[in-house]
């Protein structure tokens, strides 16, 4: 199989797996009440797995993303613009209209319960102004949650794609001075890239400039500008790389810190990108048909909706962690249950309303 090929593959059968790992990180339930919190095994296993495991899906899609975004290897102005203007129809219009959809149920609810989800406001106080704010950062709306995010929470991470893919050109000269600083010194080259690392924790806080986002779609940007698949150049650390990786989150334990933590993504990612690669070309892990991949868009679209109604659930108590295996079940239940629903909605709207689920989808089938 051509590494073409191949790498097409390992891309395909990624996003629903990195999808799950989403679901995982949005349903820690340690804090949703005293029941939850009195089980010290469940809170430190889900904090683990949904704070340090899951969360490493995200550098996934913003380096596949930046390697996408390149992978011609040739830049222009022209060919930007076009690219941009794809963006549209894929990131834009799903982004604007989900967050309309989120912000029309919200308001639907809160005209009943007096207050409005996810904003945390009184019905009767919100304001046009702060219904446009919460298309962007719902923290700018006064009284309001803190998270700087727009209203349909998760798509925080399309939010700060766009923006780094609107600022694609400052990406592709950083990344081109980086290649003729580092030249085919591959030392240089791994030293200059920890200083890069290091040097991101001094990013300053704005939003819609995720340092995360920024430093994974340019290191996938380099392998596209390289014309490059990235498989072949990880595949050959899929041993050292799960050893350093190991080492990593056990110098995490004593050392925590921000550059440790990207540090510790950056060596997962090239594992994980390695590890799928030599499963897929065994043949032991494929792709059968395209409909988990194609509805993984959807299933991170639409989860935050159902995800409210089973925090509410659990929150209010219906259903109990009597004992630790239960709460590692309904863990797992509640990802099963959000996956599996979604599938069967997704399903629906493709058969019976094809083009609203086309456009909700930016164009994905």
């Amino acid at each position: 199989m051509r590494p073409t090929d191949l790498q097409s593959k390992v891309i395909a059968f990624l996003r629903f797996p990195l999808i799950v790992l989403v679901l995982f990180i949005h349903c820690n339930f340690t804090t949703l009440s005293e029941e939850w919190a009195s089980l010290p095994f469940t809170t430190k296993f889900i904090n683990l797995f949904s704070q340090r495991i899951a969360p490493i899906a995200i550098p996934f899609f913003y380096f596949i993303s930046g390697y996408l975004f390149f992978k011609t290897g040739q830049f222009s102005m022209d060919i930007w613009l076009k690219k941009l203007m794809r963006r549209v129809q894929s990131l834009l219009v799903p982004y604007i209209l989900w967050n309309l959809l989120y912000l029309l149920l919200c308001i639907i609810i809160g005209l009943f319960s007096g207050k409005v989800p996810i904003l945390g406001i009184p019905f009767d106080k919100m304001t046009f102004m702060d219904g446009l704010k919460a298309l962007w950062n719902i923290s700018l709306i006064d009284g309001g949650s803190a998270m700087k995010a727009p209203i349909a929470v998760q798509f925080w991470f399309i939010r700060d794609l766009i923006v780094v893919m609107v600022c694609a050109p400052i990406v592709y000269f950083a990344v081109r001075w980086f290649t003729i600083l580092s030249g085919r010194r591959p030392l240089v080259r791994y030293i200059l890239f920890l200083v890069v690392i290091f040097a991101f924790g001094y990013w300053p806080d704005i939003t819609g400039f995720d340092p995360q986002c920024w430093l994974f779609f340019a290191y996938g940007a380099y392998y596209g500008i390289r014309k490059k698949e990235f498989i072949v150049a990880m595949l050959p650390y899929a041993l050292p790389a799960f050893i350093l990786l190991a080492a990593v989150i056990g110098l995490e334990q004593w050392w925590p810190c921000e550059f440790i933590y990207r540090l510790e993504y950056v060596i997962g990612l090239v594992f994980g990108m390695s590890f799928t690669t030599i499963m897929v070309r065994a043949g032991s892990w494929y792709v059968q048909d395209m409909t988990l991949s194609n509805a993984s868009f959807f299933i991170f679209s639409y989860h935050y909706m159902i995800l409210g109604f089973v925090v509410l659930v659990l929150g209010h108590g219906y259903i109990m962690p009597h004992n630790w295996w239960l709460a590692l079940i309904i863990y797992i239940a509640a990802v099963a249950i959000i996956v599996l629903f979604g599938l069967l909605l997704y399903w629906l709207m493709r058969t019976r309303l094809p083009f609203t689920t086309y456009i909700l989808m930016g164009g994905r089938r």
